[in-house]
């Protein structure tokens, strides 16, 4: 497409509108986190019941990974995000209206598949509006959004909860999604115009394009690695409230507030990491193995923690190492993939983060249920998710940003 198709204020106000979205995308999936300890009371919730609640968005969620990408890729972006907002907006309204645990399951699966799109869709669009040599920095710009949504989600809805209940909360939330779909409506340009816009360099056979996307053997270890990660991320953000609470006696008002300080350091360090991912070389295998293996550590010193606060400095280490892989992960394909197969490539890599919010919150709970309320083997697991990630990211090119040159004058020469 031509490469400077919106100016660069235009540019700027698309990319403010996909950091909007990510936000209200987690204030609206974390709020469970906390709404879950007042849940449990209403419904009658064992652990091992949260452990499903937690999970069953990340359901609908990963489910809707690839087929999210492809409909970016096939449609444009612009109409796969306004159809994922506006979807993910009503069942979050919905949740409130949950009389059972049955019905809580199915309004989350739903729900997730409504948030489901918006990753991929949103990577398309920065492969849409922006030139190769800004994508970089555009998508991790537009990455470190995730972790300032899950910094507002505590501050924001622990006082709603507190004041309002678990339900009017969640209608409440509903009505930030359709500011979103207005902003999407107003500042992108029609998927018809993009279509006339690509890239002269784009290649002509997609289903090629496809064919290689499925050999490439390096995303398939990043799908690996950050499953891995993300099994840390999901599981930690799904239970640190309700572990505060339980285990360390605080109530629910603080627990908010205490978990939007890792979330807090994996914005500062996300938006950071964009910034330094391109100028790493040779040492970006490195880099990654040692954010792999600072989760693990610092999760392993979570579980003998003796305080709140002691618990959130553990989490707020591990987050560092998790914050990184999320710039990474999610930069990658901009840099080694056609721009055709950008959102289904997103799409992919984001199904393997998303079935760690599925396995996660589930074992956890089945774990700390189990042995009867401790969170030990819980943090264990957790642990031993994180050190696999490391082991297959030992197994990466020593240099994966050579093929940055490469993908920049012959993307086929990096699908391999």
């Amino acid at each position: 497409m031509n490469r400077e198709l919106a100016g660069s204020s235009n540019k700027r106000l698309i990319l403010a509108t996909l950091f909007i979205g990510w936000i209200v995308l987690f204030i609206d999936r974390t709020v469970i986190s906390l709404a879950v300890v007042q849940m449990s009371e209403d419904l009658s919730l064992a652990p091992s019941d949260i452990g499903m609640v937690l999970s069953s968005f990340f359901i609908g969620y990963a489910f809707m990974q690839i087929p999210g990408g492809f409909l970016a890729d096939r449609f444009g972006s612009r109409k796969v995000i306004i159809t994922a907002v506006l979807a993910w907006s009503i069942f979050t309204a919905l949740t409130g209206l949950a009389w059972s645990l049955a019905s809580l399951i199915l309004i989350r699966v739903l729900f997730g598949l409504g948030e489901g799109s918006y990753s991929p869709s949103a990577a398309k669009a920065i492969s849409d509006y922006f030139p190769h040599k800004e994508r970089t920095k555009a998508q991790s710009t537009m990455m470190s959004s995730n972790p300032i949504g899950m910094v507002a989600a505590p501050i924001i809805c622990a006082p709603l909860l507190v004041a309002l209940g678990w339900r009017f909360t969640f209608l409440l939330l509903s009505v930030l999604g359709i500011v979103v779909v207005l902003l999407v409506w107003k500042f992108f340009k029609k998927d018809k115009l993009n279509a006339e816009e690509m890239d002269k360099n784009a290649p002509k056979q997609e289903k090629g394009a496809y064919k290689e996307l499925l050999r490439n053997s390096m995303i398939w270890k990043m799908v690996i690695i950050w499953f891995g990660i993300s099994i840390a991320q999901w599981g930690l953000t799904a239970w640190m409230p309700t572990y505060l609470v339980q285990a360390k006696q605080i109530n629910l008002t603080s627990a908010g507030f205490l978990t939007a300080i890792p979330a807090l350091v994996s914005a500062v360090v996300a938006f950071l990491s964009g910034r330094l991912i391109d100028r790493l070389g040779a040492y970006t295998k490195t880099v990654v193995i040692i954010s792999t293996l600072i989760v693990g550590l610092f999760v392993y010193l979570l579980i003998g923690s003796s305080s709140a606060w002691e618990a959130i400095l553990y989490q707020s280490c591990a987050s560092v190492g998790i914050a990184f892989m999320l710039a990474f992960v999610f930069s990658l394909p901009h840099r080694i993939m056609r721009a055709q197969v950008v959102g289904t490539t997103v799409g992919i890599l984001n199904f393997g983060g998303q079935s760690a919010g599925i396995v996660a919150p589930l074992i956890m709970g089945f774990l700390i249920s189990a042995s009867g309320g401790s969170y030990t083997g819980a943090f264990m697991f957790v642990m031993g998710c994180s050190l696999l990630a490391t082991i297959v990211s030992a197994t990466l090119p020593g240099s994966i940003l050579a093929k940055k040159v490469a993908a920049e004058n012959s993307p086929a020469e990096v699908l391999g």
